[in-house]
């Protein structure tokens, strides 16, 4: 007989205290102490908890903490922890053992934040034979949820869980039988985290920055574009407050992602905004993309520093550790000047501005001719288009060709990529899909390239700055060169893996999907 409790749903039309006076009216029932129990659920910005299947609480009760980790229906406790100080920030700052072993792989590099906050009275109950003795548990449980640190709670239904005692099997199927057929109880389907999410008017994995859309072939482009930009919107503006708190870095890595498809859809889906708002929103958001660049440069160079130090053989590794100092101060210097950028009225403007400009009905006109043709004719045309582009200079690199040629290939991929990703719903699914992921593997050895040439130009640039600001020691400026001799080495293999990668992306196989997938005028598109 299994001893994880089973949950029943008290609806508001059944007052408890009804339900209290039915129990005790079929069962010997023992009253006990009641108690208060105050819980934070806890979970990174997009989720990753949830969705590897885990939940994370805190429970507070009295002067006691502890940290319970459990499966989703929260029935079952994999791991609880006592927690003597504040609760835990990072993957990493997790109590030591399988907890922290299960959790820091799925949150990476993201923060763990507040998402609810639950209180609840608890009144333990027992059921008892002849003999006084207790054959079932049960505790009867009132619950009010709330956002984190904001003052108004939220009624929610209230739970009567049966805790089974080894032995006594009939009791307990007595009482199901009582709370299900006697009192018309549901069972609770879930544990609290989704009704007190639901409560304050949320849910689980309520946040994802990628992009899940779902457009019918007819439906006029500029309808279409206007809504991938809305999204895109959505998402930057989400990402900023934890951006400017400096929570975690991934909220600027989404934003700055936002941005970058904002300006890919402003330049790609062509022809459904008039060319001088697109030229005028894209060199604003180009801005943006500078104001916070050097924030994500550093912020990856953290991130990155632990593999840079494991690169070096272990009597150099310690003498990296002036580096690291030194990205630390520059992060913070750079994160303040870009929070004063975002707080500026020039970029509270453009925000204002851009989704005043989205939320205006499509127009046809010659400034915008695309605007309401159907989105599958534009989207073909285009992705057929920087297709052939791509294929065009894939081709054309050759062992000797410069890096330049590698570099605007990415350029023309990344187009391509994003194109594919807003309407890969126009496309049967299992047929778009590989063709988006043999991209993405084109793109990883393009991105690869040229992210190692610029990490070690970086460097040498730090090693440059550390000697101006007297913060690096000879050997730590020894240990930078042997990171920069690693890292061209690298770039050097990225080189010469391209034209295999290149050979599978442009598999004549591959070709005649995409041909039949975004046809000419003539074609009809296959599958």
């Amino acid at each position: 007989m299994s001893s994880q409790p089973l949950c029943f749903r008290i609806p508001d039309s059944q007052p408890q205290e009804q339900i209290l006076t039915a129990l005790r009216g079929a069962f010997n029932l023992q009253e006990e102490e009641e108690r208060t129990l105050a819980q934070t659920y806890y979970d990174s910005f997009d989720w990753r908890l949830y969705g590897g299947g885990s939940v994370l609480r805190c429970e507070r009760e009295g002067r006691e903490r502890r940290l319970v980790w459990s499966d989703p229906g929260e029935l079952h406790s994999r791991e609880t922890q006592r927690l003597a100080g504040d609760p835990p920030r990072f993957g990493q700052d997790l109590p030591p053992g399988l907890m922290r072993e299960g959790l820091t792989p799925l949150l990476e590099m993201r923060a763990l934040l507040p998402q609810v906050e639950v209180k609840s009275r608890l009144l333990p109950l027992r059921v008892t034979n002849r003999d006084d003795k207790t054959v079932l548990r049960l505790t009867l449980e009132w619950h009010r949820s709330r956002e984190p640190g904001r003052a108004e709670y939220h009624d929610l239904d209230g739970r009567l869980c049966l805790r089974p005692v080894r032995g006594y099997v009939k009791t307990l199927q007595r009482m199901q039988a009582f709370l299900g057929e006697e009192l018309g109880l549901p069972r609770a389907e879930s544990g609290l985290l989704q009704p007190a999410l639901a409560a304050i008017g949320r849910r689980p994995a309520d946040y994802t920055s990628r992009l899940d859309f779902h457009f019918l072939p007819e439906t006029p482009a500029g309808v279409v574009a206007r809504e991938i930009h809305l999204h895109l919107l959505d998402t930057i503006e989400r990402n900023l407050p934890g951006t400017r708190a400096d929570l975690d870095s991934e909220f600027l890595h989404d934003l700055r992602v936002a941005v970058r498809r904002t300006r890919s859809a402003l330049t790609q889906i062509k022809g459904v905004f008039p060319p001088a708002a697109v030229e005028s929103f894209g060199s604003r958001f180009a801005w943006v993309g500078q104001i916070t660049g050097p924030t994500r440069d550093l912020d990856v160079y953290l991130l990155d520093y632990e593999r840079y130090r494991d690169s070096l053989p272990e009597p150099f590794r310690a003498d990296l550790d002036p580096l690291r100092d030194f990205l630390v101060v520059h992060q913070r210097q750079a994160h303040q000047e870009m929070v004063k950028r975002l707080n500026s009225p020039h970029f509270r403007g453009l925000l204002k501005e851009w989704r005043a400009f989205l939320e205006q009905p499509p127009e046809a006109d010659g400034e915008a001719p695309n605007a309401l043709r159907p989105v599958k004719e534009v989207a073909d045309r285009r992705i057929r288009r920087i297709y052939r582009r791509v294929l065009q200079e894939g081709s054309a690199i050759g062992d000797h060709s410069p890096p330049e040629a590698l570099h605007d290939l990415r350029k023309s991929c990344k187009k391509l990529r994003y194109l594919m990703e807003f309407f890969q719903s126009l496309y049967p699914k299992k047929r778009i899909r590989p063709l988006i992921k043999a991209l993405k593997g084109l793109l990883d050895n393009l991105g690869g390239f040229q992210d190692l040439e610029v990490q070690a130009m970086k460097l040498r640039e730090f090693a440059h700055q550390m000697v101006a600001e007297d913060a690096a020691p000879a050997d730590t400026l020894l240990a930078m060169g042997m990171l920069v001799d690693g890292l061209l080495r690298r770039q050097q293999e990225a080189r010469r893996r391209f034209a295999s990668e290149f050979e599978q992306f442009a598999d004549p196989a591959r070709q005649r999907v995409f041909r039949e997938l975004f046809p000419g005028k003539g074609r009809r598109a296959g599958g």
